[in-house]
């Protein structure tokens, strides 16, 4: 049985929590609910390209699996976790076969969709690398035009949730004006309170009329993170960071290593260039530089900034193990 602890805020008073489908039945209804929203037209789904002799078409792959968590404790490797010796240089950028689907996946609305108050979120959530050991936090966000947070709905998935989780939210809203745009957000944070994955959809709020809800092209993650590999080991000052994204505003990403206590210890701007390999997805890569005094878990966080709204589109994040 999945079983969440939400905690809504003085956003959402009278709400009813968001409605989460047990464990044994998540596969039979997560079919069912994309079939009905497919039947209304409300979400299409790119269909797997054939398998064919060139290794650089992706196939498609059920829901993600989850991967080793990494150890609670700083520069403790339990018997349980797995750490690889990164040494050899990175392999060149290509579109990973298959390609995975997004850690959060906003169902509906799709983007630049026109909603009344209220309207109802469908999303899926992965689990993190981390939820077999401790617990993970989520949070809707809702966001104007001028950057005012509108709605914010937060809940806690408690350790050992196996499989996605499929999230079912009404959300209601007021604005002064007939229409406004809009970003809604949602985020997952790891024990450590650090932003771990944020996927967004830009909206257009209206204070009447005929909502007009649009359709999304795929489920696949926006900003794939190829390198460094979750859990692995670094060692020196330097950490080689690789990828592809189809979420680039100004051609650039962000970069930020955080320790788990939220200590900044590098960071950096990476440009995407122009080559397109496929599907939309252009690569990025870069040397990012760091310091730490002793072995340490960071997370390797890029994120997708605009300024609009919250000012990020998106965040894709990895944790390693770095050692000076």
């Amino acid at each position: 049985m999945v079983t969440i602890i939400a905690t809504g805020c003085g956003a959402f008073p009278g709400n009813l929590p968001p409605t989460f489908i047990p464990e044994e039945y998540l596969p039979t209804a997560i079919e069912l609910t994309a079939q009905a929203l497919v039947d209304e037209g409300l979400i299409e789904i790119t269909p797997a390209p054939q398998p064919t002799s060139d290794p650089d078409i992706p196939t498609r792959t059920p829901i993600p699996t989850e991967t080793s968590a990494p150890s609670n404790l700083e520069g403790e490797i339990t018997p349980t976790q797995t750490i690889d010796l990164v040494l050899d240089n990175p392999e060149p950028l290509t579109l990973p076969d298959p390609l995975p689907y997004g850690e959060i996946q906003i169902i509906r609305p799709g983007r630049l969709s026109r909603v009344t108050s209220p309207f109802t979120i469908h999303a899926y959530l992965a689990p993190l690398q981390s939820d077999r050991e401790e617990n993970s936090s989520y949070q809707v966000s809702l966001y104007g035009e001028d950057g005012q947070l509108l709605v914010e709905y937060a809940f806690t998935r408690e350790a050992g949730q196996a499989g996605n989780t499929h999230l079912v939210q009404e959300i209601s809203f007021d604005i002064s004006g007939a229409a406004e745009s809009a970003r809604l957000e949602v985020s997952s944070r790891d024990s450590y309170g650090r932003l771990s994955s944020l996927a967004s959809t830009d909206l257009i709020l209206l204070s009447e009329g005929d909502p007009e809800i649009k359709s999304i092209q795929d489920l696949y993650e926006n900003l794939i993170i190829q390198q460094p590999i979750p859990s692995t080991l670094i060692q020196g000052d330097v950490l080689i960071l690789q990828g592809i994204t189809r979420f680039a505003p100004g051609d650039q990403l962000v970069v930020e290593l955080l320790n788990r206590e939220g200590g900044l210890v590098g960071s950096d701007v990476l440009q995407v260039t122009n080559e397109n390999l496929g599907f939309g997805y252009r690569p990025f890569e870069g040397e990012i530089s760091f310091q730490v005094g002793f072995s340490s878990w960071i997370r390797v966080q890029v994120s997708a900034k605009d300024g609009k709204f919250s000012g990020i589109q998106h965040i894709s994040s990895v944790e390693v193990l770095v050692s000076p």
